[in-house]
């Protein structure tokens, strides 16, 4: 489809009409995902870029300089979603270091608690760091600022509904994986007896 043919569609769309979108993202959705897909090495977000990608061309569009090609026009969106994205993942990341490295030198007193528990809570928590960025950072702010899944979804910039699954799906891994630790341990300590 040549920019002319597209530049109907867009009219529309400005216009208002929403099966224009449709159109739109039909035609190019392949290129989209193909770019972000190739740019960004966590499989995962490239759903959530490709969505914000979409809403920054619709708020863009009046602004679109049809002198231009279409297309390489929608690639400066792609490239500048990614950007945002990375640099995001960045502050969160360089963000969540800070803290580990402040609770780190911070002296941690229990002296009503046992060694079992404490055990475990180092545990869980070097399972935590195992998982992905995106279930990780939902745990945090869910159970140590124990933040409501609204409070999540506004500082994540997503869906409640996201926020809930992705917090089920830790869960889910975190259960997982300590269960399979106990197993092994378990498992190891039983050769062992046996052994002797």
């Amino acid at each position: 489809m040549t920019d002319q043919q597209l530049h109907i569609w867009l009219d529309r769309l400005i216009d208002g009409d929403l099966s224009a979108f449709d159109f739109i993202y039909s035609q190019t959705k392949h290129k989209v995902y193909g770019t972000v897909a190739a740019l960004v090495s966590n499989k995962e977000d490239v759903n959530d870029i490709v969505s914000e990608i979409y809403c920054q061309l619709w708020k863009a569009l009046p602004s679109y300089d049809r002198s231009r090609p279409f297309l390489f026009w929608l690639n400066g969106i792609v490239i500048k979603q990614v950007h945002n994205w990375r640099r995001q993942i960045w502050r969160r990341f360089r963000l969540f270091e800070r803290n580990n490295r402040l609770s780190e030198r911070l002296p941690i007193e229990m002296p009503d608690e046992p060694l079992l528990a404490h055990e475990i809570q180092l545990e869980i928590r070097n399972i935590l760091l195992s998982l992905p960025f995106k279930q990780r950072i939902v745990i945090i702010y869910r159970y140590d600022y124990e933040y409501t899944y609204e409070q999540i979804a506004e500082l994540l910039e997503i869906l409640v509904g996201t926020a809930k699954s992705r917090t089920h799906l830790a869960l889910k891994q975190i259960r997982k994986r300590y269960n399979h630790q106990l197993e092994q341990e378990g498992m190891s300590s039983h050769v062992y007896l046996k052994e002797n």
